[in-house]
């Protein structure tokens, strides 16, 4: 079993049928799922010793530098761990998954999904002129600089990363005034993160911005989509290929 939702998403394309015994409940919502469907016909797991023991599990992969109180019960359980580390961009997450193939013995069917991989970062990747400064946008006016996976995702798009050049770091806060006085080319956020609408999620569909849309292009990726380093991550890069054209 898994205990993290980056973890399910390899562990859902790696496992054999009947191999994987459960994933994390996240891995079960599909606003931050891809494969929620395939997650949901798995046993939900929290992170507590009873709900993974009952699972009977001869392994679980969970995070390297999480859960410490709950790794030394289930070693005093004689439960075999997995830690793997954290991936940030799409090269470790083809480490991780070499890790995980091989622990799970899926060695093929590890390397046939980092060789696919590599072929879509090749195929789409940007090669013309530069397309311009975009920004990603999420709740509570967070943002994503320099070192995150969005500004992996955008750099090989062919766009400049407006936090990263203002100096904000993988993770950050970034005022409305300040986008619109930079003018980006493209303004990339959840299209859905307003649906439910509350104060977290209001600044991704103030007006100031959507006027904004009416000379930047809009891109509309799904949380799900870039959540975690992994194959998923492509179609973050279709669908800006798409909104740049």
């Amino acid at each position: 079993m898994t205990l993290n939702l980056c973890l399910d998403q390899m562990a859902l394309r790696l496992a054999a049928p009947g191999q994987l015994v459960g994933v994390s409940y996240l891995s079960q919502d599909p606003h931050l799922s891809v494969l929620a469907d395939r997650a949901a016909t798995l046993a939900p797991v929290r992170d507590s010793v009873e709900s993974i023991l009952v699972l009977r599990p001869d392994l679980v992969i969970l995070g390297k530098d999480t859960h410490a109180p709950l790794k030394r019960l289930l070693r005093g359980a004689d439960v075999r761990l997995l830690e793997l580390p954290w991936a940030t961009s799409i090269e470790e997450a083809e480490v991780v998954i070499d890790q995980m193939a091989k622990a799970l013995g899926r060695e093929e069917t590890g390397r046939h999904l980092i060789a696919d991989m590599r072929e879509q970062r090749t195929r789409l990747t940007w090669t013309g002129a530069p397309r311009g400064t975009a920004v990603y946008l999420e709740a509570n006016r967070g943002t994503s600089g320099k070192g995150s996976l969005m500004d992996e995702l955008l750099r090989l798009s062919g766009y400049r990363n407006l936090a990263a050049e203002l100096g904000i770091g993988s993770f950050g806060r970034v005022s409305l005034e300040t986008v619109l006085a930079a003018e980006p080319d493209l303004l990339v956020l959840d299209g859905t993160a307003n649906k439910n609408p509350a104060r977290a999620t209001e600044f991704v569909g103030h007006h100031a911005l959507l006027a904004l849309a009416g000379t930047a292009k809009l891109a509309s990726v799904p949380t799900r989509y870039s959540i975690c380093a992994g194959p998923d991550n492509f179609q973050v890069m279709r669908l800006l290929a798409e909104a740049g054209r």
